[in-house]
């Protein structure tokens, strides 16, 4: 059979849009494959960060994702402690509910039997217009459809998938998609994110590792424009597929019409994909492009090295001259085997690691040893050997300069690039 895609298929749209809220992940917790809305006395014990730009229902303690206010490390250590797992019980064994999981369903029960919070009014401005908390709130825009309090993660459909910061506003946010919707959570760091996902995704699939799957990923820098409109504030769109995926900082373009934006985009668990569209919109009218251009995604998979050329843009506009933009992109589609298939590479890496780097080092490409540097750190770092790893590298690159010590750890050897990964 072939590999079935990280992403699969879903009739719903695979980007939130601009303007969805974006729920602080502290106050959820994975009970039993069910992503929970912790009550009031959880989110005592395990405070959350006020967000800037959204406003808050005091009856339901909903709180969505703005700006964060650094908490002190007290409660960041309780935070972390309670998001993201089961916590473990503290009370008395012979309580009917003496841990947090029960409290979590005595409270969702709870919620259930009191039906809906009262409207609360919007939230106040404050005069340089950043929004801040506020009682105040229209509950049919702030309140969440039921499915807030509790998300079944047990079902077929869902997909759990990173979010770009520039789409929600959101440095580290994921989206979980359902068949009736969309959720997009937001973190505090990229490493929580990532565990946040990995949980997720094991919890939608337990048996993950023993199936063969396709990973789909577009890494592609958007370097900069010319001929474009000048004096005009613009972003660059990413589309896969007529899917919002990401979009550069409004700036605004020269007298010549020259935009330099310099910004690059790593976007991975993809839905399968033939064309990304690049798009030119003026930022003071959203609804008007400027200008564009489709690249089918074949051709940035077709080298092992990321493709760079600049792509003429075509656009309503007639200008004398035609407005092209320079980028640099590496479509990958990796097929992921079931982990056993691994097991005997993974014990021979990380066993004889120094004979392999020996060996390879003097005849392969620089470019190379980037990317073969790139695979033995991830690779020993899961068995837990990049620390040794490292360091015998990096012994070896003392002995083989010897008495050149101005070379040392200057030159495109394996041991600068696993420290560089």
């Amino acid at each position: 059979a072939p590999p079935v895609s990280t992403h699969g298929t879903s009739s719903t749209p695979l980007a939130p849009a601009p303007d969805a809220p974006v729920w602080d992940v502290s106050n959820f917790s994975l009970v039993d494959g069910h992503l929970v809305l912790m009550g009031r006395e959880e989110e005592a014990s395990c405070r959350s960060w006020n967000r800037t730009g959204s406003s808050v229902t005091e009856s339901s303690n909903l709180q969505l994702a703005g700006g964060r206010r650094d908490p002190d490390p007290a409660t960041d250590e309780r935070s972390t402690r309670c998001a993201g797992r089961n916590t473990e019980s503290e009370a008395s064994p012979t309580s009917q509910f003496s841990n947090v999981k029960g409290l979590l369903w005595k409270r969702l029960r709870e919620r259930k039997g009191r039906g809906i919070p009262r409207a609360e009014t919007s939230a106040a401005t404050i005069p340089d217009g950043e929004r801040v908390p506020s009682r105040s709130g229209s509950r049919e825009s702030l309140l969440p459809p039921p499915s807030a309090a509790e998300l079944d993660l047990t079902r077929d459909d869902i997909i759990v998938r990173p979010v770009h910061g520039s789409i929600v506003g959101e440095k580290f946010c994921f989206q979980i998609i359902t068949g009736e919707g969309s959720r997009s959570f937001g973190c505090t760091s990229l490493a929580e994110r990532d565990r946040w996902i990995e949980n997720l995704r094991r919890t939608v699939q337990p048996n993950k590792d023993n199936c063969e799957r396709l990973e789909l990923a577009l890494s592609l820098w958007v370097y900069e424009a010319r001929d474009l409109p000048p004096r005009r504030r613009l972003r660059c769109h990413l589309h896969l597929d007529s899917t919002l995926f990401a979009r550069t900082t409004a700036k605004v373009a020269g007298p010549g019409g020259e935009l330099f934006w310099g910004e690059l985009f790593q976007l991975a668990a993809l839905p399968p994909a033939r064309a990304l569209t690049l798009a030119i919109w003026r930022d003071d009218h959203p609804s008007q492009l400027v200008a564009s251009i489709t690249i089918p995604l074949t051709e940035l998979s077709a080298t092992r090295q990321p493709l760079e050329r600049w792509y003429p843009l075509s656009g309503p506009g007639g200008g004398e001259r035609v407005p092209s933009v320079r980028v640099r992109g590496r479509y990958r589609e990796v097929r992921v085997l079931p982990i056993v298939r691994y097991k005997e590479l993974a014990e021979f890496i990380t066993f004889h690691y120094r004979k392999l780097c020996a060996h390879l080092e003097p005849t392969i490409a620089v470019r190379h040893k980037e990317e073969l540097a790139s695979a033995l750190v991830h690779v020993l770092q899961s068995t837990g050997k990049a620390k040794s790893f490292l360091i015998d590298l990096g012994v070896a690159e003392l002995d083989r300069f010897d008495d050149r010590e101005a070379l040392i750890f200057r030159e495109n050897t394996l041991a600068t690039k696993a420290i560089d990964e």
